[in-house]
C-alpha cells in the first residue's frame, strides 16, 4: 500500500487490516509521557485513519494548515522559544509526509519519509514539529493498546 508513491509500513497496515487500532470512544492514551527517545511528551492517539482514502485525503489536506508561516516567524520563534526536546527543524515540503492519524486535539501524526524509507514518526506539538518516534512499531508501543484479540472497549 502506497500513499503518493510512498510505502506505508507494513506494521501499520496490518494493524489497519486487524481493526486493532479502531475505538469506540475516547484515545489511546500514553504508556509514559515520553516519546520513543525518552523526551517529553504529552498526547494521545485520538484518531487513526481507517483507509486509504481517508489516508490520502489528510496528506494531501495537511500543508494547507503549516505552509502558511513564513521563514521569519519561525525563526522568530526559535529565538524567542529555544528548541524544544524534539523539535525538528520546520519544513515547508510535504511531498514525503504522510498523515496517518491524530491526536485527541486534532494534531497530526505523520510518517516522515524525509530522511529514509522507513519513516520516523513526527507531530504537530502546537508550535513546533516534534519526532516521537523512529519508526511506527516503537511509536505505536508508546501506547496503551491492547494486543489484537484482547478488549479495546473504552
Amino acid at each position: 500500500m502506497e500513499i503518493n508513491g510512498l510505502k506505508l509500513p507494513s506494521a501499520f497496515i496490518r494493524d489497519l487490516q486487524s481493526g486493532r487500532l479502531l475505538r469506540q470512544r475516547g484515545s489511546w492514551e500514553l504508556k509514559k509521557d515520553e516519546s520513543a527517545y525518552g523526551e517529553p511528551l504529552q498526547t494521545e492517539l485520538g484518531n487513526v485513519f481507517e483507509n486509504l482514502a481517508q489516508i490520502q485525503k489528510e496528506t494531501d489536506e495537511l500543508p494547507e494548515g503549516y505552509t502558511f508561516l513564513s521563514v521569519e516567524d519561525v525563526e522568530g520563534y526559535t529565538e524567542t522559544c529555544g528548541v524544544q526536546p524534539g523539535e525538528i527543524p520546520y519544513f515547508w515540503d510535504f511531498s514525503k509526509i504522510v498523515c496517518f492519524a491524530i491526536a485527541g486535539d486534532g494534531a497530526p501524526f505523520c510518517f516522515d519519509y524525509r530522511e529514509n524509507e522507513e519513516p520516523s514518526v513526527i507531530w504537530w506539538a502546537d508550535a513546533y514539529w516534534q519526532r516521537v518516534a523512529p519508526n511506527y512499531t516503537s511509536f505505536i508501543q508508546l501506547f496503551d493498546i491492547p494486543a489484537q484479540g484482547q478488549s479495546t472497549a473504552g
